[in-house]
C-alpha cells in the first residue's frame, strides 16, 4: 500500500515539474513578443510591423504568435498595457518612498523622460491617432482608468500633507486627453524640436510652473 502511494506521489511530482518546465517556457516566449512588439513598434510604429517581423525578432514562429495573440492589434494592445502597469507601479512605489515632495515629482519627471525615449514619430501617430481600428478607444479608456487611479494617489497624498491641499490633480486628467492633439501640433512639436519635448516641456510647466528655480538653472 505504502509503495503504491510513493508510486502516486512521485507521478504527482514529475508531473508537476514537467507543467512548470512547459509554463515557463510558454511565459518565456510571451515575454520574448511583447519584447519584439515593444522595440519594433516604439521605432518604427506598429503598422508599418508585420507578424512575420515580430516573430523573427522574438525568435518564435508564427503558430506560436498565434497561440498567444489573435492578431497584430492584440499584441500592440498588450505592449501598451505592459507599459501602463509598470509605469504605475514605478509611480505608486515614488508615492510611498519617503522623499519630499520635490524629488516625487523629479522622480516622476524622469519616469516621464524614459517613457518618450527612443519613440518615433510613426509610434505616436499609429497609437494616438488611430482611425482605422478600436486601438485609439482603447488607448482613451485605459489611460482614463489609470489616471482616476493616479488621481486618487495624489488625493490621499494631500491628505497625508505630501502636496498642496488646494492643488488639484484632476487638471493633469485632463491634460493629459489633450496629449494626442499636442504631440500633432505642428507649431508645438517645431518649438518644442520634438513631440517628446512637448511631452517634457508639459511636464515640466506642471512641476514648476514658470518661475526660475534651481533645478530649471542647473539645466541652463
Amino acid at each position: 500500500m505504502l509503495d503504491k502511494y510513493y508510486t502516486y506521489f512521485v507521478f504527482l511530482y514529475r508531473f508537476s515539474i514537467i507543467f512548470m518546465n512547459k509554463v515557463t517556457i510558454s511565459n518565456k516566449k510571451h515575454q520574448s513578443l511583447l519584447s519584439a512588439g515593444r522595440v519594433l513598434f516604439w521605432k518604427h510604429g506598429f503598422r508599418r510591423i508585420s507578424i512575420d517581423e515580430v516573430c523573427k525578432t522574438a525568435g518564435t514562429s508564427k503558430m506560436t504568435f498565434y497561440r498567444y495573440f489573435p492578431d497584430k492589434l492584440a499584441l500592440a494592445k498588450a505592449v501598451f498595457d505592459t507599459e501602463v502597469d509598470n509605469s504605475i507601479l514605478q509611480f505608486r512605489e515614488i508615492m510611498i518612498s519617503e522623499t519630499t515632495a520635490s524629488e516625487k515629482l523629479e522622480a516622476m519627471l524622469r519616469i516621464k523622460s524614459d517613457s518618450v525615449n527612443n519613440i518615433s514619430q510613426e509610434f505616436l501617430n499609429d497609437f494616438y491617432t488611430d482611425k482605422d481600428s478600436d486601438l485609439k478607444t482603447y488607448i482613451a479608456q485605459k489611460t482614463a482608468n489609470v489616471w482616476n487611479e493616479i488621481v486618487n494617489d495624489f488625493k490621499l497624498a494631500q491628505q497625508k500633507g505630501v502636496f498642496r491641499s488646494d492643488f488639484k490633480p484632476e487638471i493633469l486628467l485632463y491634460i493629459s486627453q489633450q496629449l494626442p492633439g499636442f504631440i500633432n501640433d505642428p507649431y508645438l512639436v517645431q518649438l518644442c524640436g520634438s513631440p517628446q519635448e512637448v511631452v517634457m516641456e508639459i511636464a515640466r510647466f506642471f512641476t514648476y510652473g514658470i518661475a526660475p528655480n534651481a533645478k530649471t538653472t542647473a539645466e541652463k
